[in-house]
């Protein structure tokens, strides 16, 4: 499997998920720090009304990303499974099916962007310039989607073989590139946010042709073993992914009916939802690549038959994750007016991002404790459980909570919605990792 790919199966079990998750996080945070400086250019050149549209477009975009990124998780799984397994030739098969999904997937969400941006915003309610500049972003982004999709999924089958490192090179050069980029588009040559979809379109193709080398160099595919089972590693993939793209798709619809919500409040609020989604992705980063970082643990040690380690290095991992949330909270919660202010000279828009920050940021814990649980779960090949959790927690709990409310307490019943969906989905993880880890066995698929 390649002499540098991490071995999970032996080893203090918290400092094997910490050594796989801190590359992850350290290649994310310069994923993210691009969307922060992104962020940043876009709030002071083009203004609130930049802000509101790049959030606005981004429950389409994240609908289409987030469903691969579900997708390819089940090739990292069968990749960790397979080297838990010790079974290389395999591979092959897998690889040529991960290749296959991409470019597939790639080519229908091109016309996809094409054909359906429009009426997309309009089911949103977004009108007028908002509108207009909604879908310039979103059409503009739609030339690098073989760029983005193709580095999710080189970045699935570095990690399916334990290989963060490398996963963190690549996706820092995309992201150093983006950052670049969008200072040239737009703050350079004034391209406005279609230069900033433009950077990100370049950066990930870019990302896309090292990628791809760099992990065939280091990583080549085996050609013995027979002929590939492609269409059976493909049919299993899409079997095993598909709770997981689901749980992005619910997500991403819900974020759309919040966004349906928050138009009728203005660009101003559009703005600081924006603005507070993108402090969320930092400071939840680290805690989504504790959850990669366990279901990688949980599929290899699993694969091996080592189920009591798998159960040892979860527990250590959530023990660490309430320590770390509660200071990434203190942080954010202290510097919550400069954060504001980085983003925006609107006192309008920075007032409203504090107080939404003030609101959720208390309880994050609920929400990292639950991802952690989660990748323990989709490690152990129980992915409906998390697609459930979603269901209940999102479109169950928070959404109708949002809307119920919104016309006593305003804006701000979008903000507490948010924590009364995490206490919801932390409630049913919980009594599904009790069932997966105390029950007697079940089907692989069964909740």
């Amino acid at each position: 499997m390649g002499a540098d790919a991490a071995d999970m199966t032996t080893g203090p079990p918290l400092r094997k998920v910490v050594g796989f998750a801190l590359p992850l996080t350290a290649a994310n945070l310069l994923q993210q720090g691009y969307v922060l400086v992104d962020g940043i250019v876009v709030g002071h050149w083009t203004g609130v009304d930049g802000l509101a549209a790049i959030g606005a477009a981004g429950p389409l975009f994240y609908l289409l990303n987030a469903m691969f990124i579900g997708l390819g998780t089940a090739f990292t799984i069968r990749l960790a499974h397979l080297r838990g397994s010790g079974d290389a030739d395999a591979r092959r098969g897998v690889v040529l099916s991960l290749a296959l999904l991409t470019a597939v997937w790639s080519a229908g969400c091109v016309l996809l962007a094409t054909v359906l941006i429009d009426p997309a915003l309009a089911v949103m309610g977004l009108r007028g310039q908002l509108a207009h500049d909604a879908s310039v972003f979103l059409s503009t982004l739609s030339l690098g989607f073989p760029g983005i999709f193709g580095t999710a999924a080189v970045s699935a089958y570095l990690r399916g073989l334990g290989d963060s490192r490398t996963a963190l090179w690549v996706a820092g050069f995309g992201s150093v590139t983006n950052a670049v980029l969008v200072l040239l588009f737009v703050a350079g040559w004034d391209l406005g946010i279609a230069g900033a979809a433009l950077a990100t379109a370049t950066s990930s193709t870019l990302a896309l042709v090292v990628g791809v080398a760099v992990a065939a160099r280091k990583y080549p595919v085996p050609r013995a073993g027979g002929k590939p089972a492609v269409r059976r590693e493909l049919t299993d993939a899409v079997r095993l992914g598909f709770p997981l793209a689901s749980q992005h798709i619910i997500l991403a619809l819900g974020i759309m009916v919040l966004v349906w919500i928050l138009q009728a409040f203005g660009p101003v609020v559009l703005a600081a939802f924006s603005i507070v989604s993108r402090v969320e992705q930092v400071t939840g980063m680290l805690f989504l690549d504790f959850s990669g970082a366990v279901t990688a643990f949980a599929a290899q040690n699993l694969g091996a038959g080592d189920e009591p380690r798998a159960r040892f290095g979860l527990t250590r991992t959530l023990g660490l994750t309430a320590v770390l949330t509660l200071v990434v909270s203190a942080v954010v919660l202290a510097a919550r007016a400069p954060i504001a202010a980085l983003f925006t000279d609107d006192p309008a828009t920075r007032a409203l991002t504090e107080r939404y920050l003030l609101i959720i940021y208390p309880f994050l814990v609920l929400y990292t404790l639950m991802v952690v649980l989660h990748g323990y779960l989709n490690g152990a090949r129980r992915t409906t459980a998390p697609l459930v959790c979603t269901v209940i927690a999102f479109l169950l709990v928070q959404i109708p909570f949002a809307y119920l409310f919104h016309g006593v307490l305003g804006v701000e019943a979008v903000m507490w919605a948010v924590v009364v969906g995490w206490v919801a989905g932390l409630t049913y993880s919980v009594l599904c990792l009790r069932r997966v880890l105390f029950a007697v066995p079940v089907h692989e698929e069964a909740v």
